[in-house]
């Protein structure tokens, strides 16, 4: 959103913030009724959404009779195969109801990104490229039951539950050639990666409603996620004889309970007022063994790295939906929140940092005289980005090799503070036949302690590391519009076309330009697509997806620069044999991926360019109840 990923868009499960160990794939389809962007925050939603939120809203309870229903797909991506199943229970008795989707998927995907490598430095001149093929085979499970009753006395229960397991294997290999200089340590190297990963999420809401139309909602979650695994990289020199063997064992733990209440109070005519909480403690652990040695050979080198940490979470809020008249509308909120980490760790000192937020926000809705369904909206809201955990462990992460002003080694910063932003957002709306609209919008944001990435080198070895460095502005214009088209004659399809288009700009005042916006935020992106609608309950669609191209200094002496992306996904659906076929078609273009980062200090120049050859997916999927 906004053009801006990285953190500054948060994601939410029915108004929650998501697990640390989840990913969107993780949740069937079948099992979400919409999502929802939420560009302007609002008190009862967390405020750490600088660029908005994707709110994630599960279905809830069944209605109907009971369903059975099985679906059964196979993905074709570079002469590998990748099948998935799906299958959903739902169901009533009484006053409670039921549904359980089971799912289970293997992906298997063959990459050969390559970069290649320009330096200048005391040593001289360095031209290389390295050829880095990959291959991973991932396999995936998961289960996600929900049940929901009515009590006697009408209170409603609801529990939902989400569980995956994920086991991955990645193999690769990285093939050097020298054009002029000296190689690395590695010319040729090969590795693997094994690891497997678990979520268990469970949330138990109860919702009760006062004879004075007042309503509380109670909710409890916990969330359990593991991930254990180990890599092991083998090193051989130029002349051809392995050298180094590096073997690491990791480890991640995470485990959070969740609590909220809101109450929505009719205190006064024409105000919804209601008021809550929001807390969290969060527990997160993480394990890191290395050992280097030569083959056959005791390791000569030990690395035992570990951090534990602690997030306390507690935000109060206080909103009122207010109806100033037929036309006017207004929404008035106040949002404190505060964090409290604690971070220890195998080879620093415990650590602990404090931020308190508080968080006024405004909205007004304005509907145009004589136009009802055409509306002006405007925003002002205050918001945050916190720092993931791992930012804050003052650990290294080394490369395996080639360690540079472009490949450096990561480094956390204990001392890091939140981003904190005031945006305004205005909006033009205009909503016409039955699912038609246009929007025209803007947006501005204030950031205070913008995080930015320092670079040093520190014993020969290039670091990087997260700091705050002043303030940034962002800013931008979106234009949306869904319209629908009836059929131009008798027998053609109706057509529902969409359009997006995205302008952003940014600036970091502390960076010297040109250049010096957020390297995070795409100036451009743009979606054109359109759905038709044929007899017979044929349907079929296109969309072109584009991300302009962008050239950000990340510091005074270096500057990343990537290419413009353009995806091409089709698809068409139909009914036969008793059920649903779809035939899909995804980034038909297949463009390769081009990113490039130079640093220049005037003396030493590095440049590493890389490029992501892509190619298309086509995918066959059945669906029918059974």
């Amino acid at each position: 959103m906004r053009g801006l990923g990285a953190g500054y868009t948060q994601i939410l499960i029915n108004g929650q913030p998501a697990p640390g160990n989840f990913s969107i794939d993780s949740i069937p389809p079948d099992l979400i009724e919409r999502i929802e962007i939420l560009r302007s925050a609002a008190a009862d939603t967390m405020s750490q959404s600088i660029a908005g939120s994707v709110n994630i809203v599960l279905r809830k309870k069944v209605s109907g009779p009971p369903r059975r229903t099985a679906k059964v797909s196979v993905e074709h991506l570079q002469e590998r195969s990748n099948p998935a199943g799906t299958v959903q229970w739902s169901g009533r008795r009484d006053k409670t109801s039921y549904s359980v989707v089971a799912t289970v998927s293997r992906s298997q995907v063959h990459n050969e990104p390559y970069a290649d490598e320009r330096s200048v430095d005391a040593d001289g001149l360095a031209l290389r490229r390295f050829y880095q093929p990959v291959d991973i085979d991932q396999r995936r499970a998961s289960l996600t039951p929900r049940v929901d009753t009515t009590l006697a006395n009408g209170d409603k229960l609801s529990w939902q539950g989400i569980f995956n397991n994920t086991r991955t294997y990645a193999a690769g290999e990285s093939r050097e050639t020298t054009f002029v200089g000296d190689p690395t340590a590695s010319p040729e190297a090969h590795w693997r990666n094994v690891f497997k990963a678990w979520l268990a999420k469970s949330d138990l809401s109860w919702d009760h409603r006062f004879a004075n139309a007042g309503r509380l909602t109670l909710t409890a979650g916990v969330d359990v996620s593991d991930r254990d695994g180990g890599f092991q990289y083998h090193g051989i020199d130029s002349d051809g004889i392995p050298w180094l063997d590096r073997v690491v064992v990791e480890g991640f733990r995470e485990r959070r309970a969740t609590t909220t209440g809101k109450y929505l109070a009719p205190l006064v005519a024409n105000h919804d007022m209601a008021f809550g909480w929001d807390a969290a403690v969060t527990r997160r652990s993480e394990s890191r063994l290395q050992q280097d040695s030569e083959p056959q050979t005791p390791p000569y080198y030990t690395l035992d790295q570990g951090y534990t940490a602690t997030v306390g979470r507690l935000a109060l809020y206080a909103q009122d939906e207010w109806t100033l008249g037929e036309r006017l509308q207004a929404y008035l909120g106040l949002r404190w929140e505060g964090l409290n980490t604690h971070t220890t760790g195998t080879e620093f000192a415990g650590t602990s940092t404090q931020s308190r937020v508080l968080s006024p926000i405004a909205q007004v809705v304005w509907k145009l005289p004589g136009r009802e369904r055409d509306q002006l909206r405007a925003a002002l809201s205050r918001t945050y980005k916190a720092p993931q955990p791992i930012d804050l462990v003052p650990r290294r992460y080394p490369t395996n090799n080639d360690n540079g002003a472009t490949n450096p080694d990561m480094q956390g910063n204990p001392g890091l503070r939140p981003e904190l932003a005031w945006g305004l957002d205005v909006a033009y709306e205009s909503y016409f036949s039955r699912d038609g609209v246009v929007s025209i919008s803007g947006y501005a944001r204030r950031i205070h302690d913008v995080v930015l990435r320092e670079l040093w080198v520190e014993n020969g070895k290039w670091i990087s590391a997260p700091i705050n460095d002043g303030q940034a502005e962002v800013r931008g214009i979106e234009f949306d519009a869904r319209v629908p088209v009836a059929a131009p004659r008798p027998g053609w399809p109706g057509t529902d076309v969409h359009v997006n288009f995205g302008r952003n700009w940014s600036r970091v005042d502390n960076l010297q330009g040109p250049d010096n916006r957020l390297a995070a935020q795409a100036p451009v992106t743009a979606n054109v697509g359109a759905d038709l609608n044929f007899k017979a309950g044929i349907t079929a669609g296109v969309n072109l997806h584009v991300v302009g191209g962008n050239v950000a200094r990340l510091t005074s002496a270096l500057t990343t620069r990537t290419a413009i992306l353009r995806e091409l996904d089709t698809y068409v659906a139909w009914p036969a044999w008793g059920g649903q076929w779809r035939f899909s078609a995804s980034d038909l273009l297949h463009q390769t991926r081009r990113d490039v980062q130079i640093y220049d200090d005037g003396g030493t120049v590095n440049e590493r360019r890389t490029y992501m050859p892509r190619q298309a997916v086509v995918r066959l999927q059945y669906e029918a109840p059974f």
